[in-house]
């Protein structure tokens, strides 16, 4: 039995959209949006779902991960009730409720504790790392005072946190989807089940579903393809994941402040210029407010982009101290500020924007199984 809660749609508000109780239900959104398919029609039914406050048609919804916020819904909304911001708001409510900690759901919806946990992490991380060499100065005078084995724990403890945490957030989310689902595991699931994960696999690759987002805006479909949305955001992701990978093979192989002409350092460096751009062209759009999408920008995601941008720099920084044999002060301060903001980029990726990373595969996943 379905249970309507009209209370829930306060609280969806809460976490960045003011307006869709404007929507009369025209369908007008669904009718401009280049990625709904023949049985769905988002983002109107995600109007309606909020607007009655049905909460389980909400999560176990894989439409809501369909949207890539090109923003066209909202541009052409009669009663500018925001379908678009909204989507954006869901995902975050979704996220929150599939992470079970709470702390995704503060964060969301209370900027000043984001702020805070953001700077306490930081601190943490910053001694944490005094751990890693605890025969310097500054590490052996901290000791003095916190014990070096509680620091060490602390900030294993933090990225078991995280890791626990995205893993029981992706099972919340597989009950939620799948829950009138039978499931029979068989040959012909499996066969399904491979053909599903091709789809993931190229879409995540090319983006090609995002690219049909402004194939036909007449704001996008003028501009240069590396200053559209669907590029923007594709140099961001595979910027990050080069600097992972690069920086695992790091830790694995190496001392990584050997030489700038390792394989890994290359692969660095690629990925860097791509996540560096990216970040900076998205920062540009919302400082600029170009679309309603961008216009309706969260302290979630200033952050988010910041601290990618602020980890490309740095590191940029690193590359050239390096390459220079600069030993100075100033790099050791960049280098501390380089690793933080990458850790803590890893450590809130479970409850942060950053878990659709993981949450829209899976929906898609889900959609084409």
């Amino acid at each position: 039995m379905t249970q309507i809660q009209p209370e829930l749609t306060e609280d969806i508000k809460k976490y960045g959209a003011f307006d869709f109780t404007a929507c009369y239900n025209c369908g007008n959104c669904t009718a401009v949006c280049n990625l709904t398919e023949k049985n769905s029609n988002f983002p109107r039914m995600m109007v309606r779902y909020s607007m009655l406050g049905l909460k389980e048609e909400i999560l176990s919804s894989k439409e809501l991960w369909m949207c890539y916020a090109c923003g066209e819904c909202s541009d052409t909304c009669p009663r500018e009730a925001g379908p678009g911001a909204l989507m954006a708001n869901l995902r975050r409510y979704a996220i929150a409720n599939y992470e079970k900690t709470g702390l995704t759901r503060l964060m969301f919806k209370n900027n000043p504790f984001f702020i805070a946990i953001t700077l306490i992490l930081a601190v943490v991380l910053t001694f944490f790392l005094l751990t890693i060499k605890p025969d310097t100065e500054v590490a052996r005078w901290l000791f003095r005072y916190v014990p070096y084995e509680v620091l060490h724990s602390f900030g294993m403890g933090a990225f078991a946190l995280m890791g626990l945490s995205a893993l029981v957030g992706v099972i919340v989310m597989w009950r939620y989807i799948g829950k009138d689902k039978k499931i029979a595991f068989t040959g012909e699931f499996f066969k399904k089940a491979v053909n599903a994960a091709k789809e993931v696999i190229g879409e995540v690759a090319t983006l090609k579903r995002y690219q049909n987002c402004d194939s036909d805006s007449s704001l996008w479909s003028k501009k240069a393809v590396w200053l559209r949305p669907w590029f923007v955001h594709w140099t961001i992701m595979w910027g990050f994941i080069g600097l992972l990978v690069a920086t695992t093979l790091d830790f694995m192989f190496k001392d990584p402040a050997t030489t700038i002409w390792w394989p890994s350092r290359i692969l660095g460096t690629i990925a860097g210029i791509l996540m560096v751009y990216g970040s900076t062209v998205a920062l540009n759009y919302r400082f600029r407010k170009i679309t309603k999408t961008y216009a309706n920008t969260l302290l979630a995601d200033w952050m988010f982009l910041g601290f990618l941008w602020l980890a490309g720099v740095t590191g940029f920084w690193l590359e050239v101290a390096v390459a220079m044999g600069a030993d100075m002060l100033i790099n050791h301060v960049v280098l501390m500020i380089h690793i933080v903001i990458s850790m803590e980029l890893v450590i809130l990726f479970a409850f942060s924007k950053f878990a659709h990373a993981f949450y829209r595969p899976l929906a898609l996943f889900m959609h084409h199984l």
